[in-house]
């Protein structure tokens, strides 16, 4: 039998005692959010963190609640903090907490329970106690408008909807789904008054609300929008689409950090449809972009192309984001898909692309690149310095 060591036993002691020491000191803090009656958030959330220097940053914990405090976000140990996170007015109210970091390994906060006014949830309705009351004739006239619809024959949809609408005026499938061609050809003012119509024979249902708030969106009014839109949200923070929408009014406002958690959460929702989640990524990119975080708008943008292939927009902005990141040939061929797919309407697309065959010193592709954009957009506020910088590649190229 070997004799023991001594020394050997003093450092085998050490090694079981220092290792959870030394591992509970390399491990990050964590903060864990619960809602007022005890159990996890469903969804993300964002809340404020102030320092006791003055710093004030804004965090989103995971899909649980969980948010680790680590090194890398700049916090320092034997600091104050102090966190508040806004309430939802549904399930908690507005809360506050304070603690110090040092020694600190978990920090339980429980959300103040919500104390002010219940609203009325807009329930699913079946839409049968709708159709109880509508005439035979206002209901055949319905059904061979949708297969007109079916079969491209636009203008006898329209026609078929209005009739059943002359017959029965409180029609509301048919004030929704006329409100709906309306919105696909553009003509708003009279989708609008379709989808108002419906909202007064229907209240509880969503969805002639929301497209009244994209509506509102698309015409520019984005403070009625907004306010329409965070009505419509507080009664349905389940449905991704609401929240989809109400994060395009708050980007376009550039109430970016408002937007975030809502494009966040509703990517999570795994019942979405391809076209919707495209649109949510799309959404979340072109935020990242106007948050110069290009690395992960590159990554957002992708995924929407991915699901929507063919949109002009989702190609510029993601050769926007990998122009700026110096990935000029990616950059290229978005930019190129872009202009293919949405022409003059994609004219920013030229002027990247003129960018990028300058840096190459293709000056006279450049050149033409520029003048495209220069006919594409004849309003464009930079143009005089878009002028400027096409006759300095004509002074490189020996032309007058």
């Amino acid at each position: 039998m070997r004799p023991i060591n001594p020394r050997r036993v003093v450092a085998a002691l050490l090694a079981v005692f220092l290792v959870p020491v030394l591992a509970k000191a390399q491990a990050s803090p964590s903060i864990q959010f619960f809602m007022p009656n005890g159990s996890y958030p469903p969804r993300e959330l964002r809340f404020e963190m102030s320092m006791d220097n003055g710093r004030v940053e804004t965090f989103f914990t995971d899909s649980k609640g969980k948010f680790l405090l680590t090194r890398a976000l700049g916090l320092k140990p034997d600091a104050e903090y102090r966190i508040k996170i806004i309430g939802d007015g549904v399930s908690f109210d507005t809360t506050t907490f304070s603690f110090k970091e040092y020694g600190v390994y978990y920090i339980p906060i429980y959300l103040k329970p919500f104390t002010g006014p219940p609203t009325q949830p807009a329930k699913l309705v079946d839409l049968a106690e709708f159709d109880a009351g509508v005439p035979a004739e206002a209901r055949q006239a319905y059904e061979n408008a949708m297969r007109s619809f079916k079969e491209a024959q636009r203008d006898d949809a329209i026609s078929g909807l209005q009739r059943a609408l002359e017959i029965y005026p409180d029609y509301f499938r048919a004030l929704n789904d006329l409100g709906v061609i309306y919105m696909k050809i553009n003509r708003l003012d009279d989708a609008a008054s379709m989808f108002e119509r419906a909202s007064k024979v229907a209240p509880r249902i969503y969805h002639p609300r929301l497209n009244l708030g994209i509506i509102l969106t698309r015409r520019g009014k984005y403070k009625e929008a907004v306010a329409h839109l965070q009505a419509l949200y507080k009664e349905n923070q389940a449905i991704s689409e609401v929240r989809i929408a109400l994060a395009d009014v708050l980007i376009a406002l550039n109430r970016l950090d408002e937007a975030e958690p809502h494009l966040r959460t509703a990517l999570l929702d795994s019942k979405l449809d391809r076209p919707t989640n495209g649109n949510a990524h799309y959404q979340l990119g072109l935020l990242l972009n106007k948050k110069q975080k290009y690395d992960s708008a590159v990554i957002e943008l992708s995924q929407a192309a991915e699901s929507i292939p063919r949109s002009a927009r989702i190609h510029l902005q993601l050769g926007g984001a990998l122009l700026q990141l110096g990935r000029l040939d990616d950059a290229q061929r978005e930019l190129l898909s872009a202009y293919q797919l949405g022409g003059a309407q994609m004219g920013g697309a030229q002027l990247m692309l003129g960018q990028i065959y300058f840096i190459e010193k293709k000056y006279e592709s450049a050149q033409r690149a520029f003048e495209q954009y220069l006919a594409d957009v004849p309003n464009a506020p930079n143009a005089n310095e878009v002028r400027a910088f096409i006759a300095r590649i004509k002074g490189v190229l020996g032309r007058s």
